[in-house]
């Protein structure tokens, strides 16, 4: 049994004639939940647009949580689990551990900012001017981008950064 650095807890090993259909399925799953994501956000867009009764306007500020999460996403896939097993934090000297871990937390900030952040558009903007439901939608869309987004995140690290035999290696000519 291998254990998973965040949570500490057991997983089971992945029989090997599974483990690429596993890392392709979870590679596609974590795909379709950040188009998903994106694909609702644009639509709240466009409805935002095409209302013009609507008490609430779009503006620059809904654009934030999804950015700070797709942000977020791009820093925490790109860290490798095997970079966080190493014993020690030191920021200065030779810890590439430490590095990891504190580029890793600010992934994770940076997702659950976009998230919060999402759910606090939601209320203040939507929610306590107790807009209607066609509107209300529209701030629904934000928390189901970012939702999406983290989601996405969480399986496309748990996938990379499962057990898998095969590496992927760059050869400069």
């Amino acid at each position: 049994m291998s254990r998973v650095f965040i949570w500490n807890c057991p997983l089971p090993r992945v029989p090997s004639a599974w483990r690429e259909q596993l890392h392709d399925g979870g590679t596609y799953v974590a795909g379709a939940l950040f188009t998903i994501g994106w694909w609702f956000f644009i639509d709240g867009l466009v409805m935002a647009r095409t209302r013009a009764d609507s008490p609430v306007k779009f503006g620059f500020e809904d654009w934030i949580p999804g950015v700070l999460c797709t942000l977020g996403m791009m820093i925490t896939t790109s860290i490798d689990l095997s970079l966080l097993r190493e014993d020690g934090f030191g920021y200065g000297g030779s810890s590439l551990a430490g590095k990891a871990k504190l580029t890793l937390f600010i992934g994770i900030a940076l997702l659950a900012g976009g998230l919060a952040g999402s759910v606090t558009i939601l209320t203040i903007k939507y929610i306590v001017p107790q807009v209607d439901a066609a509107v209300l939608y529209i701030g629904f869309t934000n928390v189901i981008q970012t939702a999406a987004i983290l989601l996405s995140s969480i399986a496309l690290w748990l996938v990379h950064n499962s057990d898998y035999d095969n590496q992927y290696n760059f050869v400069l000519n």
